[in-house]
């Protein structure tokens, strides 16, 4: 009889097994379904600056770990304000360690997995919120193949949000494991919930929300559980690690910029208090349509797809609209614990990122909805089955959310396309976001392809003068400049083309770029005045001998010159060559332009000094010949010139040419500290002064050891 009880008693336990194990093939069944096409998209908008552009990931050593968490997320191309050095890691991995470099299959795959990792997640804590097997599965799958995750799944650098998602879920269930067990499994799960707030808060800032869920669920099952010591045990278990995690950003970032955060990107940035948090709440409107009506999705939102709202009327139905939310989350308190967790899980993981707290870089992404979708797809079940229980249909829930699940599906599978390259992904967000600049921008860049094979120069002016009429209506301070930059660089290049056939269409291109470069340089400034009116002057002044405050635009500054060169004044493109050379131009060509500009006024060292600058700065070995070329025509009378080996080369031990080279070291020096790249900087110091004989001083004043 005892044999017989315990085989009964293993049944339904090895069929509950069983039962788990189909679903969590069913469910990576259809993930893989819907994410299939995805392991071919390419690098494309902020992937190719955060996996391509990284110097930290190239190689697996010491140095590269340390400057990985010395320095910010988006170091040394830019600076948002954002500390993940674990992500960074595991690009590092997938860059170096895997080999996979710049195939992004490797990092695709790594994605899917993590995604795939967070689906069972869901599916661990659905089984205990929601009990019964069928709607615990349709709440994962739903959220498993929901096409607004596109953005996090499919986009390579999404992978801070799956790194994150894995820690609070993770960590979520392995408290409640703790809370179930005594003795050392206990303190097995509690140190496992460190690891996990570890990697959760080193990966993406919103993971400091692991501590707010854990008060959630002990709220909503207070009297049930009283959970006492585990609960501090928790709290300490998540905490701990925050705090580490803190005074690392905290070092991270006092040395770094202040994080620029353009109206153009998020308008709320410069709205009123009242405002701005009536803004973030029409916004949160947006994303509840999105999740359950996914048709039109975007991945860019800039201005002026979104903008600011106006109106007593329209603020009022704002209020009313979010007091009525609140109201209902208390009200399914009473009526049902697990659609109040689930709905307030949403909520709390949502709110660091909704812009209601404090204003972020954005105004809406859909990245931000991978963890509260969670919550959101599990109440959509609750509410079908709820609705089922009343309607005399069979099976009518199952049937319902099958059709659903189908539907998200194929819509994943078609967002994936979107992502493939930067063509597709620039036209996908024009036809969705019409009235965003950026979107026009992207395409514009897209079409002109850098002058190629296949290049669409009307196409691009068209979708630029698009988005400078979007940014039109602001004033300067607020006004993105390259749009504009982009603009007039496209109608120089027009005029160059037509020149030949048309010389009044000519004239009118560079009129037209002339006027658009104008504006770039003076929108340059509005923002340069405004970011130092906003403290960013005084930042500057207390690091200056480590960086400077805001980078003005010297890729607008030499373009301009170009204009006033092809509409014959001098003076003018000298003016406007001198701003962009003291401001490190990043172009080879735009060294030669300079120095063609002072070569004609007979400012042959101001000419020797700008080529020999471009030949530090880029690299490119025909600015050598261009200064070889200069001193034979102009200085052939002098000791600037030697021949070697290999033919005609400059002097290094030509006072001249010293005095050329030391100008010019002085300026790339500038350039690479205000870059934050002070190994780079410590490196050229050394060369200059050791290999060229340049004096200290200068060098000093500009890197001090």
């Amino acid at each position: 009889m005892a044999s017989g009880g315990q085989g009964e008693m293993k049944k339904p336990v090895q069929s509950q097994r069983g039962r788990s194990l189909g679903a969590a093939a069913l469910l990576a069944a259809l993930a893989f379904l819907a994410y299939a096409n995805s392991f071919s998209a390419g690098f494309v908008l902020d992937n190719r600056a955060l996996l391509l552009q990284d110097p930290r990931i190239r190689e697996f050593t010491a140095e590269n770990l340390r400057l990985i968490f010395q320095h910010t997320y988006w170091w040394p191309t830019g600076e948002v304000g954002l500390y993940r050095p674990f992500t960074t890691l595991t690009y590092l991995f997938n860059y170096a360690v895997l080999g996979n470099g710049t195939d992004p299959a490797g990092y695709h795959w790594v994605n899917f997995l993590l995604h795939l990792g967070n689906v069972f997640l869901v599916l661990a804590l659905a089984r205990r919120l929601l009990r019964d097997f069928w709607p615990s599965f349709f709440a994962a799958a739903l959220w498993a193949v929901h096409p607004v995750l596109t953005e996090s799944v499919t986009n390579m650098i999404g992978r801070a949000d799956l790194l994150a998602a894995a820690a609070i879920l993770g960590g979520l269930l392995m408290y409640l494991k703790a809370a179930e067990t005594t003795g050392r499994p206990r303190l097995a799960w509690l140190a496992g919930l460190m690891v996990a707030t570890t990697v959760g808060v080193f990966s993406k800032e919103n993971a400091v929300t692991l501590g707010g869920v854990i008060v959630l669920y002990e709220l909503a099952w207070w009297k049930e559980r009283k959970p006492g010591r585990i609960f501090a045990l928790g709290w300490a278990a998540t905490l701990l690690p925050i705090l580490v995690m803190l005074a690392l950003r905290f070092h991270a970032l006092r040395a770094s910029k202040p994080p620029e955060f353009p109206f153009v990107d998020n308008p709320i940035i410069d709205a009123g208090f009242w405002t701005g948090r009536l803004m973030a709440l029409r916004v949160m409107g947006r994303y509840l349509w999105i999740t359950f009506w996914p048709a039109n999705l975007s991945a860019d939102y800039s201005y002026a797809q979104i903008t600011l709202i106006n109106g007593a009327v329209a603020k009022g139905l704002v209020g009313i609209a979010a007091v009525a939310a609140i109201l209902l989350v208390a009200a399914l308190y009473r009526w049902n614990r697990a659609a109040f967790f689930y709905l307030a899980f949403a909520a709390i993981t949502f709110v660091p990122t909704s812009n209601l707290l404090f204003p972020i870089g954005t105004i809406m992404a859909e990245r931000l909805l991978y963890l509260p979708a969670i919550g959101l797809m599990a109440c959509l079940v609750m509410a079908v089955y709820a609705a089922g229980e009343r309607i005399p249909i069979t099976r009518f829930a199952p049937v319902l959310l099958a059709l659903i699940l189908a539907a998200f599906t194929v819509r994943t599978w078609v967002r994936n396309g979107d992502w493939q390259d930067d063509r597709s992904l620039a036209e996908a967000n024009v036809r969705t976001s019409p009235n965003s600049f950026k979107g026009h921008v992207e395409l514009a860049n897209v079409l002109y392809a850098g002058g190629g094979a296949g290049s669409d120069i009307d196409g691009a002016i068209i979708e630029a003068e698009r988005a400078v009429e979007i940014l039109n209506p602001l004033p300067d301070a607020r006004k993105a400049r390259d749009p504009f930059r982009l603009a007039g660089g496209l109608h120089l290049i027009k005029g160059d083309a037509v020149k030949g056939q048309d010389a009044s269409q000519s004239l009118r291109e560079y009129q037209r770029a002339l006027a658009l470069l104008q504006r770039a340089v003076a929108i340059d400034r509005a923002l340069a005045e405004d970011f130092n009116r906003k403290g960013g002057a005084e930042w500057a002044r207390r690091h200056s001998s480590q960086a400077t405050g805001y980078k003005s635009d010297s890729e607008a500054r030499w373009l301009l010159a170009a204009a006033w060169v092809r509409l014959g004044n001098t003076a003018e493109a000298s003016a406007a060559a001198s701003e962009a050379l003291a401001l490190h131009p990043s172009t080879p060509g735009a060294y030669r332009l300079i120095a063609s500009i002072f070569a004609a006024q007979q400012r042959i060292d101001d000419a020797a000094t700008a080529l020999i600058e471009g030949i530090l700065m880029t690299s490119d070995p025909n600015l050598k010949s261009d200064l070889l070329n200069l001193y034979r025509s102009a200085l052939s009378n002098t000791c600037v010139m030697t021949t070697g080996s290999s033919g005609p080369d400059w002097n290094v031990n030509c006072d001249l040419f010293r005095k050329h080279f030391c100008a010019a070291a002085v300026e790339s020096l500038k350039s690479a500290v205000e870059a934050e790249r002070f190994d780079v900087a410590r490196e050229q110091k050394q060369d200059f002064e050791k290999n060229y004989g340049c004096p200290a001083g200068p060098l000093d004043q500009v890197a001090p050891n």
